[in-house]
């Protein structure tokens, strides 16, 4: 069986195609999001690879991403507010000042896949607000929907160069952990959280790793449930997205942002 995380496989592409920086990847079986509708969303990239992964705007400061997103040190600009990877005139930019991966982060199991990275100056976007509960799925499927979005690829077949620039997002429904447990032979934590239909089609994938899984309450207020973790492939049937819960590591958050 091939696990990739969401960014591995993108980043060892960047490094061996020399016109990597042109090609940008986005969702699978999703739609181009509206300009601003995500206005959290940040992409962090690398010299001369453009976009790596994405991330979400926690606090003014303060950025939460997968935490195998900052193995290799590749990270060196935060773009916020951005749309068009083509066009970066209306967006902010920012560098990194402190990049924390969390301290149980384990490489070979992708458990406590989370990272945070404090910008070197405040950005003039709000903030997503973090889901504190844990989430009672039911054991029915696609009860309830849920939203990812990034710049990551759109073809499970890999085909970098059909891809776009502008920000995408897909609707996928939260999957028992039981069911996805069975799909990935007991790797899933109780920091994992899944995401997907059985039929497969729509998912996150590479390039959209460190990004945000969003659901809207009954109070209409729209939090961050997940972070774009790992999956094997992506949009395969029966093979969930796999997202790091963010409820599970509010106390690290909070002392770690003060």
């Amino acid at each position: 069986m091939s696990l990739f995380t969401k960014f591995s496989l993108l980043l060892s592409f960047f490094i061996s195609v020399s016109v990597a920086a042109d090609l940008k990847p986005f969702i699978v079986g999703g739609s181009e999001a509206t300009e601003g509708e995500f206005p959290f969303i940040v992409s962090l990239q690398a010299n001369g690879m453009g976009h790596i992964c994405g991330g979400s705007l926690i606090k003014k400061n303060w950025v939460l991403t997968a935490g195998h997103c900052t193995e290799g040190g590749h990270i060196k600009k935060v773009y916020l507010g951005l749309h068009d990877q083509n066009d970066k005139t209306r967006s902010e930019v920012r560098k990194p000042k402190r990049i924390i991966r969390h301290p149980q982060y384990n490489e070979q199991t992708t458990d406590f896949d989370y990272a945070l990275i404090e910008l070197d100056s405040d950005s003039t976007y709000t903030p997503v607000e973090m889901n504190r509960e844990e989430i009672q799925v039911p054991t029915q499927p696609a009860q309830i929907m849920t939203v990812a979005a990034g710049w990551g690829e759109t073809s499970r077949m890999f085909k970098m160069l059909d891809a776009a620039d502008r920000l995408q997002k897909v609707e996928v429904p939260l999957v028992p952990a039981q069911i996805c447990g069975q799909s990935y032979n007991g790797m899933i934590t109780d920091r994992m959280l899944c995401a997907g239909f059985a039929s497969g089609g729509k998912d996150s994938c590479y390039g959209d790793s460190g990004g945000p899984l969003t659901m809207k309450g009954t109070d209409g207020v729209t939090r961050l449930i997940g972070v774009v973790s790992w999956g094997e492939g992506c949009a395969a049937p029966n093979k969930y997205g796999v997202y790091s819960k963010v409820n599970m590591v509010q106390d690290w958050v909070d002392q770690t942002t003060l």
